[in-house]
């Protein structure tokens, strides 16, 4: 009787510990200007790329999902989310379960873990559905590494043609190969034929020798590039996920001594 008592609190004290995260999201298109250049992206209540979701661990995550397509269905795949005892929410259309069709809302509920999300029909990813799902510590539990900071960096690939004019063309036959995309975004964002380090005068000589004109942004600009500040001697941790849909990417930091002048 006293082994059933225990598991009872247990289970009861893990209950009273977690929440449930609850999110009401609209898919649709917009105009943007992710590299510079204007292009439809498809946002999550009008945020390009998607809404960061943050939980903790046991937290249960509910996404009321509405498509605002037009024509288009829907769904969206939480990425190395194992989905145990949730298999319907895994988002594979035509898989585990039949695209939303315009104008109609689909729930997904499921325990999560430090991931990241994406739209699973057609070329939804390529054309920007994607976003951060972060998972901390759960209240009273420590992070197995100590540091001083964080950053979230998605990584995709973002092609200036239509993302139904690239899925024409590689489900064709024979298949017409898009190419190689014009610019890599980071966070959403990117620049299209300039060069960032040309604005750095003392820039190391492999990123200073280019032809390409310096990238010239404005303040506010959807496309200017994402500062990270950090400190010396401090530790930080960054969550990188790659959401591209062709590409495959290495990703590098490079140091500089502090008494180095850009």
């Amino acid at each position: 009787m006293g082994v059933w008592w225990i598991v009872v609190v247990t289970i009861l004290a893990h209950t009273a510990s977690a929440a449930v995260r609850e999110y009401h999201w609209e898919v649709e298109y917009k105009f943007g200007f992710p590299d510079c250049k204007e292009g439809m992206v498809m946002a999550v209540n009008g945020q390009f790329p998607g809404p960061t979701i943050h939980a903790l661990a046991g937290d249960t995550i509910v996404v009321h999902l509405t498509n605002k397509l037009a024509t288009e269905g829907l769904v969206i795949h939480w990425h190395g989310i194992r989905q145990l005892g949730s298999p319907w929410a895994d988002g594979a259309a035509g898989v585990t379960q039949c695209a939303i069709t315009p104008g109609e809302t689909f729930t997904y509920k499921f325990t999560p873990g430090t991931h990241f999300y994406h739209g699973h029909y057609g070329m939804q990813r390529s054309a920007g559905l994607y976003g951060s799902l972060i998972i901390d510590a759960a209240k009273g539990k420590r992070e197995p590494l100590r540091y001083d900071g964080e950053f979230n960096l998605l990584l995709s690939d973002w092609w200036h043609e239509s993302v139904l004019s690239q899925e024409l063309g590689l489900s064709a036959k024979p298949m017409r190969w898009i190419g190689e995309a014009q610019s890599i975004l980071i966070n959403g964002r990117g620049q299209f034929n300039c060069s960032l380090a040309a604005q750095f005068s003392n820039a190391t000589a492999q990123f200073s020798n280019t032809s390409l004109p310096m990238c010239k942004f404005k303040k506010g600009d959807q496309c200017a590039p994402q500062r990270l500040h950090v400190e010396p001697n401090k530790t930080y941790r960054i969550r990188l996920a790659s959401s591209t849909g062709l590409a495959s990417l290495n990703f590098a930091v490079q140091f500089r001594r502090a008494r180095d002048s850009w």
